[in-house]
């Protein structure tokens, strides 16, 4: 019996072109998120821009910036708003490590107010909300915030106008606040926003009212708890200033304020 060896043609699959491959849009959203969750927040928030699909999986980051940008028109305003409702909608009441909220000029401070009703459905730590220094001053609704119980860090910065009129608790676990060039109703108003935050440990306040007034003239720190205590009145529009601190606890008092010549 004679055989006869017979060659065969092997065709090999092409191997893939690795710098063309996308294995990453591949991965599940759970795994990318995770992945998210490794990365620097700034690199991690710059991912939006890739797709829709990036930018929704943004939306379940532990910390959410939302940075307003200049818009010359109603349309761009309306666009910024609807991102943020779109966000906080997608999050669906997943709790929020840290919320940075910054608005620029024009913005539709109706739509602020719904967007705070829903920002508080998410239990977050830290609050930063900053308005632009303009004509129109936001009153800050501390009615919404009643109900937070786990919010630690508050920063509020720009036109905001804070009336406590009672006294009250109002943040049972706050322990920082920033105030920053803020309108104060009443000398009561300040001092009833520290008395309603029973574990306050660090509070600082900077005064930035240049060429308007407000009707604060005192400024009254009464704080059993509080730690740490910065006060700057160097930009502030007033001349007299009293400030009485009653703090039994405090370890660390900074004051920066402009002496006049007289």
């Amino acid at each position: 019996m004679n055989l006869h060896s017979k060659e065969v043609a092997i065709k090999r699959p092409k191997p893939p072109n690795l710098d063309e491959t996308d294995f990453i849009s591949k991965l599940h959203d759970s795994l990318l998120l995770q992945i998210l969750y490794l990365l620097p927040e700034f690199d991690a928030a710059r991912t939006r821009i890739l797709s829709n699909r990036w930018k929704n999986l943004c939306s379940f980051l532990p910390n959410l910036h939302l940075v307003m940008p200049f818009c010359s028109n109603i349309e761009q305003v309306n666009k910024f708003h609807d991102s943020v409702d779109q966000t906080l909608a997608l999050r669906g009441g997943i709790p929020i490590r840290m919320f940075y909220l910054y608005y620029s000029k024009n913005c539709n401070y109706n739509r602020v107010h719904d967007c705070l009703c829903n920002v508080v459905s998410c239990k977050f730590q830290e609050l930063d909300i900053r308005f632009p220094n303009d004509r129109f001053r936001f009153t800050f609704c501390w009615d919404l915030f009643r109900t937070c119980g786990s919010l630690v860090w508050l920063t509020l910065r720009g036109g905001f106008v804070i009336n406590v009129s009672d006294v009250d608790v109002l943040f049972p676990c706050l322990k920082s606040i920033s105030l920053v060039s803020i309108v104060y109703l009443r000398d009561v108003c300040f001092k009833n926003l520290i008395s309603g935050c029973p574990v306050l440990e660090e509070l600082y306040v900077e005064r930035q009212l240049i060429g308007e007034l407000d009707d604060m003239e005192s400024c009254m720190v009464i704080s059993p708890s509080l730690k740490r205590l910065r006060l700057s009145f160097a930009l502030s529009g007033r001349g007299d200033f009293r400030v009485v601190i009653d703090a039994p606890r405090l370890e660390c008092l900074s004051i920066m304020d402009v002496m006049s010549i007289r």
